[in-house]
């Protein structure tokens, strides 16, 4: 890694070219992962890679260059020659900036760093018995354990430098049933930004009976109706929802680019009041948190729907030059090797005061939705279809028969105008994900409290 002295000569490089902003992004990352299938440990996997990338902007061009082991030599250099390819200076030249260092908005936490193979091998034979042992007709548990951590160093253009050590943890229990004739499958995963502290707060009794229990229930599972239903989407997972059919329609460049249902709609009432949707790179211990963004900027936590109207965008450094947008500290990109784009961090409806029983009782007929598999979204118009892995009959106000082979097809500004209820703190939950966009993948933290959706079109039976 290196000083503020060193990126501050190469900054000084890039002032040649008066760029409207710059940056310089330096990552050393480490992952590790370990695999029990068939109750044999397989691909147990380190890897430790070092790099930076210069960004320059200028007159909305971007220019971009990347240097694998970087030594400040072979940076200084990469920057001359980034400066030699810019054909015209900026308009609106800064050619001078004042290094400061950024403080975090976040607490800074001593993580567990995963450092003997024999620390997460234990954990994942215990689930893996755990799991086993839950029912006979348990066929094959596979579970994993990953750890990334990531040093990071960011400069740019308006004199913040940043430093920060990024670590997420995430665990994951596959299990199958069977009863002879056919095989159901169940799933359980957490991550969190922080360390193998994760494998104590959640025990492998935790994910080997939450997969187990979807998986032998499902074998008894009936085919769920069809038809436009009244729905409640369960706590954590079910945001994943808003995060892909309201969520990426709100990124700055998608309204930029003419390709987001949501272009024009700022100050609309788009949900009922009980509806406010933030997305946030602060929420303690999240797994889309991060002290900072990739741009260099302190992460902060912003309001996209409050109370039903639409009150912001999510916005990138260079989405704010070309839009004028206001910036949310939402650059972030999958490692050094990449441009970073206006991206979700924790993307959450935030608690109300329902209850989850009144929402029970107020329907006749209808489904509870946990979990959701694979899907599709088109953003330009808000359409989509998710596959449900977890959910259940709501019958007469009571949870019934656990349903299989059902989906969800709907438009996300229909849902938002449809949510009827939300409840309260005690029910609200995060879980982790992993967000594609640009060929990117990032961490993105998803949540909520129960949510009931007065109709959505089910296809089942």
């Amino acid at each position: 890694m290196f000083t503020q002295e060193d990126l501050e000569r190469v900054a000084q490089e890039l002032l040649t070219i008066s760029p409207d902003f710059f940056d310089i992004f330096v990552e050393e990352r480490t992952n590790k992962s370990l695999v029990l299938e068939s109750k044999k440990l397989e691909r147990p996997s380190v890897g430790t890679v070092f790099g930076a990338s210069i960004r320059a902007v200028v007159n909305g061009a971007t220019y971009f260059s990347v240097v694998d082991n970087p030594s400040l030599e072979s940076l200084i250099v990469a920057a001359k020659e980034l400066s030699s390819s810019v054909k015209q200076t900026a308009s609106n030249p800064g050619n001078t900036f004042i290094l400061r260092k950024v403080e975090s908005p976040l607490k800074k936490d001593e993580w567990k760093q995963w450092s003997q193979l024999s620390e997460v091998a234990d954990y994942l034979k215990a689930t893996d018995d755990y799991a086993r042992s839950y029912d006979s007709k348990v066929a094959q548990v596979s579970s994993s354990v990953s750890q990334q951590i990531s040093n990071v160093q960011v400069l740019n253009s308006l004199g913040n430098f940043t430093e920060e050590q990024r670590s997420r943890t995430r665990v994951f229990c596959l299990v199958y049933a069977s009863d002879g004739s056919s095989v159901e499958v169940g799933s359980a995963n957490q991550g969190k930004m922080g360390g193998l502290e994760l494998l104590q707060k959640y025990s492998p009794e935790f994910f080997a009976a939450s997969a187990a229990k979807v998986a032998v229930s499902k074998l008894k599972g009936v085919v769920a109706p069809s038809g436009e239903l009244p729905v409640i989407l369960g706590p954590g997972f079910g945001g994943v929802i808003f995060h892909e059919a309201i969520g990426h329609s709100l990124e700055a460049d998608a309204i930029r680019k003419e390709v987001s249902v949501m272009r024009g709609k700022i100050g609309q009432r788009l949900a009922s009041s009980k509806v406010t949707l933030i997305d946030s790179g602060i929420v303690p211990g999240e797994w889309g948190s991060n002290a900072f963004d990739d741009e260099g900027f302190p992460n902060q936590e912003t309001v996209l729907i409050k109370e039903g109207q639409l009150v912001s965008y999510m916005s990138d450094y260079l989405e704010h030059l070309l839009t004028g947008f206001p910036h949310t500290a939402n650059g972030r990109r999958e490692g050094y090797e990449y441009i970073p784009y206006p991206r979700m961090r924790n993307t959450y409806i935030q608690p109300g005061n329902d209850t989850f029983e009144d929402m029970l009782t107020s329907i006749k007929k209808g489904i509870l939705a946990l979990k959701f598999g694979g899907g599709q979204v088109d953003p330009v118009t808000g359409n989509f279809i998710f596959g449900v892995t977890e959910g259940y009959l709501i019958e007469d106000g009571k949870v019934t028969a656990p349903i299989k082979d059902v989906s969800m097809v709907g438009n996300g500004l229909s849902i938002l105008e449809n949510i009827e209820a939300v409840s309260s703190e005690k029910d609200m939950d995060f879980m982790p994900g992993m967000c594609g966009k640009e060929g990117q993948s990032v961490a993105a933290g998803i949540g909520e409290p129960y949510v009931k959706v007065s109709r959505i079109l089910i296809g089942g039976e």
